[in-house]
């Protein structure tokens, strides 16, 4: 079976090659028949995709994220190397991906797919001149999957940022990353791939998380210039050398670029995301506790909903938002705060930009009758590490349940107090569990990330505030 399926790849590979020299003597044909002119023009396309490629070389980062075992996608995992030799020491694997640089400072943008489940000391950054950095400090959006890095370099060279009401379809489109790793592993030197905007607007939500939990993927950017595993994070270009995506996504059914490629769009939203990455802040998401699929004429004619548009509740959580507000499953949202929903993908858009603790109106439609009724976002409970322990004290990232367990405010800031350890030196400084700690030695707190890379700077003793009116001032020995 190894033979044959050898010979197989290898008449494959030569039907390939094939194509290519034919292919390539078309092209060549053509080139030589057209006119002066419209030579002239190829020639022009031509030296602006090298010019691209030269300009934005400098800023495409090579990124490889050691991360435990139980982290990855099985697929992902190599059952062994050439001698069948276990590739997996210590349960750890590496993954390989792609970054931009957004700011001289050693700043760079990714997919947070690419370095989920990585401590920044294990996730190495390789510029395109071959020079290596470890990562100083990780802040991470799941939601979107984005991911803002920092290393220990200045004076380096960034990308240009585009923007999403810019581009258009049929628009040329510029892919640079490392895929398969080529980067990494050739000096950082980023590879180039080239074609056009295929479509706008595309959703892959449900596709990529069925259950429509965790990661929004919506309003993507679809092209038809190669993307392949290892280009995740790395720039969508426009002809101008401008990023206006970042690649995260591929439809395929070999496991490689079939001409189908989706790119997060930098639009105002995404890019209000990365600031928030990039000054270390918590990206937060409104709530409301439903379960939703796409809508159905059955649905439709159940509620007595209108033909087109709206989004079906398919469960509504215990305890939430939607249950306060008395969801229910089989309801057919039409309008989030006055603005329509077509589908379940833009509701979960709408919900997920509400501010936290603020009402808003839906408009649905329910045994055959049209309804109003107010509910006030939570917080979206956010993918571990939402904890930590810090003095003698366990920390927690105030989503939904953390405030309804301790009767907080939806809209609350900083991170609560879940456990206090006894005759601790935080007990006995006066930590209570249910507090909320808002600022540590006068730098204020928005969630466990920053919280923890606060903790690392401060010496002792500390000092807290807490929340309260007036607030409470602690300090920590």
């Amino acid at each position: 079976m190894a033979h044959s399926s050898t010979a197989c790849r290898s008449a494959a590979q030569t039907r390939g090659l094939l194509v290519a020299l034919c292919v390539g003597a078309i092209a060549s044909l053509a080139i030589a028949q057209a006119p002066p002119g419209d030579l002239a023009q190829i020639e022009l396309l031509q030296n602006t995709l090298a010019t691209v490629a030269e300009g934005v070389r400098p800023a495409v980062v090579a990124i490889v994220a050691t991360r435990p075992l139980d982290t990855v996608n099985p697929q992902e995992v190599p059952e062994s190397g050439p001698d069948g030799d276990h590739r997996l020491p210590d349960h750890v694997v590496p993954a390989v991906g792609s970054g931009i640089i957004i700011d001289s400072n050693g700043v760079i943008l990714t997919n947070e797919h690419v370095v989920h489940g990585a401590l920044p000391a294990d996730i190495t950054c390789i510029l395109s001149d071959g020079e290596s950095y470890r990562a100083q400090e990780v802040n991470s959006d799941p939601r979107r999957d984005l991911a803002v890095l920092r290393i220990n370099a200045r004076g380096l060279s960034a990308a240009r940022l585009g923007d999403l009401a810019d581009v258009r379809q049929g628009h040329f489109a510029i892919v640079m990353g490392n895929p398969f790793g080529s980067a990494s592993e050739s000096h950082g030197t980023p590879a180039m791939s080239f074609g056009i905007i295929s479509a706008l607007g595309r959703g892959l939500t449900r596709q990529l998380d069925p259950l429509m939990t965790d990661r929004y993927y919506g309003n993507l950017i679809q092209t038809d210039a190669r993307i392949n595993p290892g280009n995740s994070g790395g720039p969508l270009l426009n002809i101008k050398g401008e990023v206006i995506g970042i690649n995260t996504a591929i439809s395929t059914r070999s496991g490689t670029s079939e001409g189908v490629g989706y790119a997060i769009p930098l639009d105002r939203t995404t890019k209000e995301i990365i600031a928030q990455l990039a000054r270390g802040e918590a990206v937060e998401y409104g709530f409301l506790g439903v379960g939703l699929r796409s809508t159905t004429d059955a649905d439709r004619q159940a509620a007595g909903a209108p033909d087109r548009g709206g989004a079906t509740v398919a469960s509504v959580e215990f305890g939430t938002p939607a249950a306060s507000a008395n969801l229910q499953a089989g309801d057919v949202v039409v309008a989030f705060d006055g603005q329509s929903v077509s589908n379940a993908d833009d509701l979960i858009g709408l919900v997920g930009g509400a501010r936290v603790g603020v009402p808003v109106n839906l408009t649905l439609y329910r045994d055959k009758k049209r309804m109003n009724t107010a509910v006030v976002p939570a917080r979206r409970k956010l993918p571990p590490p939402n904890t930590c322990r810090w003095r003698c004290a366990k920390l927690a990232h105030p989503d939904w349940e953390i405030c309804l367990a301790h009767k907080l405010p939806a809209d609350v800031t900083g991170v609560v107090i879940t456990e206090v350890e006894a005759n601790s030196p935080a007990a006995k400084a006066g930590l209570l569990v249910g507090q909320v700690i808002q600022q540590i030695d006068g730098v204020r707190i928005q969630g466990i990330q920053r919280m923890l890379r606060v903790a690392e700077k401060t010496g002792a003793p500390v000092t807290v505030l807490i929340r309260g009116d007036p607030p409470l001032e602690l300090t920590l020995p």
